[in-house]
């Protein structure tokens, strides 16, 4: 429910930034992106899978580290020459490091404030940073029916888009996405996502 209205609060947020622009008389440009690159994830502290198979019962683990791919599309928009509102939605397979652990996925949904540091020059570096949700898939055969729910995930980073042609270019980020490891788990969750795409600009 908290991650319902989180969403609601930055659409309405990313309306009023459009309104605010367009009624300036500010061209609204709009990028559209995908990109490709990793995921690198920890996964909280320590804590215990149970396995009833198990002689013993329960198997301890420590800190888990996975990695895999990631897919990131999503629009920005830019409401002044250097400030922009982007929505993206991202997926990975990446399986979480436990034993015995199921095949799994990682959804994650975006909410970003991307501020351009130069926009007349072929390279133009940009910061973001930005508030979304984590989703977990497949977690819940390990005994843990909560663990498939969302979580709230901030997120940070730092790229730049080259200018290949008026309305393309490369884009190469780096992003840090920061929040709480499903609950049975304990501590702070970080992805590592390096990733580079294609970005078209519509007038």
């Amino acid at each position: 429910m908290r991650t319902k209205g989180m969403i609601a609060a930055w659409l309405l947020l990313l309306s009023f930034a459009c309104t605010i622009a367009c009624g300036q008389g500010n061209p609204l440009n709009i990028d559209v992106f995908a990109e490709g690159g990793g995921s690198f994830l920890s996964n909280g502290a320590l804590g215990a899978y149970c396995n009833v198979d198990s002689l013993f019962g329960c198997t301890y683990y420590s800190r888990g580290f996975s990695y895999g791919a990631r897919l990131f599309a999503g629009a920005r928009f830019r409401f002044t020459s250097h400030d922009a509102i982007e929505a993206s939605y991202a997926y990975s397979p990446n399986p979480f490091a436990l034993p015995y652990a199921p095949p799994d996925r990682l959804d994650v949904i975006s909410f970003n404030y991307v501020r351009y540091f130069g926009v007349r020059t072929r390279v133009q570096p940009f910061a973001t940073v930005g508030i979304g949700a984590n989703h977990f898939t497949g977690l819940a055969n390990l005994g843990y029916p909560s663990a498939n729910g969302f979580y709230f995930v901030g997120n940070f980073g730092a790229g730049a888009d080259v200018v290949l042609q008026r309305h393309v270019a490369l884009r190469l980020e780096l992003r840090d996405y920061v929040g709480p490891p499903p609950s049975f788990l304990s501590g702070t969750s970080h992805d590592i996502v390096p990733s580079v795409g294609i970005v078209i600009r519509l007038k």
